[in-house]
């Protein structure tokens, strides 16, 4: 790819991620950690306006009137986007997901810089092809970008259990992680529970449009990952079977305590994203 043009994608995803999302996604991150976001700063008398569930009931008893406890929020969170890169990424009707991934990617990265937060990258296949790790600043966004366009993998397959492996040797500290896959492996990965009861793990799937497409049939392909052809089945079936593999991811998910969404590959993608944060925080309110 040359410099020019390079330099011209990630003119079009700077751009793209700040006019779809950055309105609504650059206070939200506060709100999808679970109130970690806030330390504790100091004690205050009770008054009759405060919230009676911030009481600090041992001050209160021990001097005999109603004390408050007053938090600060931080100024900083960690925000880790670990994302496939695997080969079956690659497949798509009306884009790669794999330009899906890296543009969500990128404008989750753009929002946590937006909003004073460090952002950091993870690409995997079946091992880490890529880590950049968390700062703040626009240049620093210009180099995740940069990874996401630019990273050739060394892999064609794809398996979580080692990007989460290495995220949980390197991030020490509690971050906000979004995990942004097609969700094609077989195998659950254990380090992701470990990851899930350290960090705030947000699952994001991306799926292609072409599953419900109206076309009925069967077509010959080659899967990317093992490089063999295979028959594609495009019938009422087969539409059956989508289902059934996005209920079973979710009855995983839902076993570490996580609760995925889903990203279409269409024309608006961009919006699903920002659905799906917001039906996030009217669960958590």
């Amino acid at each position: 790819m040359i410099q020019e043009e390079l330099l011209s994608k990630i003119r079009r995803i700077e751009l793209k991620a700040k006019k779809k999302v950055d309105s609504y996604l650059q206070g939200a991150y506060h709100t999808l950690f679970k109130g970690q976001g806030l330390e504790f700063e100091e004690v205050r008398e009770y008054l009759p306006e405060d919230d009676s569930r911030r009481i600090d009931w041992n001050v209160t008893a021990r001097m005999g009137r109603p004390f408050l406890k007053l938090y600060k929020e931080e100024r900083e969170l960690t925000v880790m986007i670990v994302a496939d890169v695997s080969a079956s990424t690659l497949s798509g009707q009306l884009f790669s997901q794999k330009e899906v991934l890296a543009t969500l990617s990128a404008s989750l990265a753009f929002s946590a810089i937006k909003n004073s937060d460090k952002a950091g990258l993870l690409l995997f296949s079946d091992e880490v092809e890529e880590y950049v790790p968390p700062r703040k600043g626009r240049n620093h966004l210009l180099s995740v970008i940069r990874s996401l366009l630019t990273t050739n993998p060394k892999s064609n397959k794809t398996n979580p259990e080692t990007a989460f492996y290495f995220l949980n040797k390197v991030l020490k500290k509690k971050a906000l992680v979004f995990f942004i896959s097609d969700m094609l492996f077989d195998k659950f990965p254990e380090s992701l529970a470990i990851a899930s009861r350290r960090h705030e793990v947000i699952p994001i799937g991306v799926f292609d449009k072409m599953i419900y497409s109206d076309f009925s049939g069967i077509i010959r392909v080659e899967n990317p990952e093992i490089q063999k052809e295979e028959l594609l089945d495009f019938s009422i079936e087969n539409k059956q079977k989508w289902q059934k593999f996005k209920e079973k991811n979710e009855q995983k998910f839902k076993k570490l305590g996580l609760k995925p969404f889903w990203i279409e590959n269409k024309e608006d993608f961009i919006n699903d994203l920002i659905l799906g944060f917001k039906k996030m925080g009217r669960q958590r309110r």
